[in-house]
């Protein structure tokens, strides 16, 4: 039960609260997790993060930035926004949750069936983060979303202000699978690559969220598809579904994810080499 809510004035002050309250407290934008059942977030000391300005899509010239605090539906209906990015919002099927549910609080949950992180780390996109030194001076920092990933707890007492997402032409493609609309998905799915001057694949990134054992990279895919050394799709259906760590549970067997993400990778790897779909 929430026994103090902290309404914030902007980021710093959100900050300097998080660190006076040594951890105790939570932000809060949409507040679709907090003290939720099953909820992986916990906590009776709210910071709201709703005042500080982060609830804005901007396009700057060569960037479009998006406010933390922007919500699912806004990601909808955004004609700023590439296809990928509205359709891994679209895979929220509830409208309500949409409207509370925000960018920045899927990022820093980090959910193992988040709707937008595999999308969001196959292309590539940058964060703009705010904290504290250890001397407590206020600084922001940009940094690639794999690093926040990859390093999460280094960042625990950050807060993410926005996302920032390129405008150059990028293949960018993600598929969910789940029971129901309503489920939580089995697996999630996340393509993004650019092409060289021959039209090869480069700055490959596959991601996927699997229920139970997290978000996963597969580095050493990206790199052999770089490298041209796959003959076809199916080899790298047969890669990905190898080196996927997955368990049995409600959402499905461990045989039944790692046979979804080799087909959802080797289908859209397909429709790169083709030249079809996943356009910005």
């Amino acid at each position: 039960m929430i026994q103090s809510f902290y309404i914030a004035k902007d980021a710093e002050d959100a900050i300097r609260r998080k660190r006076e309250l040594d951890g105790r407290g939570v932000f809060l934008a949409g507040g679709t997790e907090i003290n939720r059942l099953g909820s992986s977030v916990d906590s009776d000391e709210v910071i709201s993060i709703r005042k500080i300005g982060c609830d804005r899509i901007d396009d700057q010239s060569e960037t479009i930035r998006i406010g933390c605090c922007v919500t699912f539906q806004q990601l909808v209906e955004s004609p700023l926004l590439p296809a990928w990015l509205r359709d891994a919002s679209k895979y929220c099927d509830s409208r309500t949750k949409r409207n509370m549910a925000t960018i920045g609080g899927n990022i820093a949950l980090g959910r193992d069936d988040s709707y937008l992180m595999p999308a969001l780390l196959a292309a590539k996109v940058r964060l703009l983060t705010a904290g504290l030194t250890e001397e407590g001076v206020y600084t922001e920092d940009e940094l690639p979303i794999r690093e926040y990933h990859a390093f999460k707890d280094h960042f625990a007492g950050t807060l993410i202000l926005a996302i920032l997402i390129d405008k150059h032409e990028r293949f960018v493609m993600t598929r969910r699978f789940s029971r129901t609309a309503q489920s939580h998905a089995s697996v999630t799915v996340g393509f993004g690559a650019d092409r060289d001057e021959a039209g090869n694949p480069a700055n490959v990134r596959i991601f996927a969220a699997v229920k139970g054992s997290g978000i996963q990279r597969y580095a050493d895919i990206e790199n052999a598809i770089e490298g041209d050394a796959y003959n076809s799709p199916e080899d790298v259906q047969f890669a990905v579904s190898s080196m996927t760590k997955a368990v049995d549970d409600l959402s499905g067997s461990a045989t039944y994810k790692r046979y979804l993400a080799g087909v959802a990778v080797s289908d859209i790897y397909r429709m790169f080499l083709s030249g079809t779909g996943g356009a910005k």
